[in-house]
């Protein structure tokens, strides 16, 4: 695939003009559902602009940190991540024939708890099915309603980086909690 090239944009500064980048127009085509996929990429393994990716996060969690509970929390790093892992599934899933289930807030966290190495292998399994669904999604499909909502793909799509980047900060700080704590 051709590495997509950006245009240039002058910024102005008083009397200082610099070139920038300016993805928003140039020669290649960088298409929604290539950035929305990097953005997912990017809080999920490496390169998120605020700090630790999940994935670098989840590195660094032992199984006894992933299951304590600290004072004041509301959930465990293990909840968290099964949260995510069951989102992950739901997105990754939706489609014409595979509607997005109601949503139930009784049944949110009801689930059975996963052990910790079997849930990380398993989130680590989804975000990348996850992350492919999003590369491959064809972007004329964005702007059609998402099958059991009443939003469109591209705000699912969109919604489901932000899940994640909410729940990757409960997650550094019950970490940093927990490792208070010991």
């Amino acid at each position: 695939m051709p590495q997509a090239r950006c245009g240039t944009l002058t910024v102005r500064n008083g009397s200082t003009e610099t070139q920038k980048p300016d993805w928003r127009h140039g020669e290649g085509h960088v298409n929604k559902c290539e950035e929305i996929a990097a953005a997912y990429r990017a809080v999920t393994v490496a390169g998120a602009w605020y700090g630790p990716a999940i994935g670098e996060m989840l590195a660094k969690i032992t199984p006894e940190m992933a299951v304590t509970k600290p004072v004041g929390a509301t959930h465990t790093i293990a909840q968290l991540l099964q949260h995510l892992l069951l989102w992950n599934e739901r997105i990754r899933k939706t489609s014409e024939s595979c509607p997005m289930p109601k949503w139930e807030a009784e049944k949110e966290w009801a689930e059975a708890a996963i052990p910790w190495k079997e849930l990380v292998e398993r989130w680590n399994k989804s975000r990348d099915l996850l992350e492919e669904r999003m590369r491959n999604f064809a972007e004329a499909d964005l702007g059609k309603q998402t099958p059991g909502r009443t939003y469109p793909y591209e705000f699912m799509l969109n919604g489901i980086v932000q899940h994640t980047i909410w729940h990757g900060g409960q997650i550094a700080m019950v970490r940093s909690m927990v490792k208070r704590k010991t």
